[in-house]
């Protein structure tokens, strides 16, 4: 498992990226889902990062086997049921993560929100 909490700034997003990159290379996860994951988490901190309360951590937890990486952020989203149709940045990033990931979840509530998605793993052999 994977897990680092940073604060929400700009400056943490390429450092968060080569870190989940890292991870990632280390299991030997196919590139195209490596890439995706790291899309994933980058949006997720950049969603953070423009939100009125910018400047708090978000949490990056990852768990990988062999058919599926979990990538879960917790932050002060403000993503609801309806962002998957606006044109917001925040809509856009939510938007963005859906089209790469198998599935995502939203938990929100008046204190933060977590996404969870999910990224299928391909058997070995095939996807590099």
């Amino acid at each position: 498992m994977f897990s680092t909490t940073v604060p929400a700034r700009a400056e943490h997003l390429a450092p968060l990226r080569r870190r989940v990159r890292g991870w990632l290379d280390g299991l030997r996860v196919p590139t195209p889902v490596r890439q995706d994951v790291v899309l994933a988490a980058h949006e997720a901190l950049s969603d953070a990062i423009d939100q009125p309360r910018a400047g708090r951590d978000t949490t990056v937890t990852l768990h990988c086997d062999r058919e599926v990486v979990v990538l879960t952020a917790v932050d002060h989203f403000t993503w609801t049921a309806r962002a998957q149709h606006g044109d917001h940045p925040g809509e856009r990033r939510l938007r963005a993560i859906a089209r790469v990931a198998e599935r995502v979840d939203l938990d929100i509530d008046d204190e933060r929100g977590t996404l969870t998605a999910y990224f299928a793993v391909p058997p070995t052999g095939t996807g590099q």
